[in-house]
């Protein structure tokens, strides 16, 4: 803490001999004694707490780098962008596939109605046909 000398220290015990005399300078002593250890008890503390704080913010420091080092190392950026890439192009096939069967099933509906005027239009001819029969069995009976 100070940088004081033998020499300096012998001077203020001589000083406080002097003006407080020997039947209390060894309370005086125990008491700057207290004072001195709980200053430099408070002084630790303070200085431990701030390791502390420094070692943390290094910790947090290294695992930001090594979150961003592994990232780039594993290619989960590539690998993201790989997923896009997938689910933008299974979208698209997706809509591709659903225009495809929408165009199929109106060319079904299509086909059963032409299929289903061609069955009418085959019955009337049929029903006509045997008008035309038994009309024909009516003139030569």
């Amino acid at each position: 803490m100070f940088d004081m000398g033998f020499l300096e220290l012998f001077l203020i015990g001589i000083i406080a001999l002097i003006v407080l005399g020997p039947e209390r300078l060894p309370k005086a002593a125990r008491t700057v004694g207290l004072w001195v250890a709980k200053a430099k008890q408070g002084f630790e503390s303070v200085k431990t707490e701030i390791d502390r704080e420094l070692k943390v913010q290094e910790l947090q420091q290294q695992i930001k780098e090594q979150k961003e080092q592994l990232a780039e190392d594993s290619g989960f950026s590539d690998l993201k962008e790989s997923i896009k890439e997938s689910g933008s192009s299974l979208e698209q096939n997706g809509n591709s596939i659903f225009n495809e069967s929408t165009s199929i099933s109106s060319q079904i509906m299509d086909s059963a109605k032409d299929i289903s005027s061609a069955n009418t239009f085959v019955d009337s001819q049929i029903n006509d046909h045997g008008k035309i029969s038994s009309e024909e069995d009516k003139k030569h009976d």
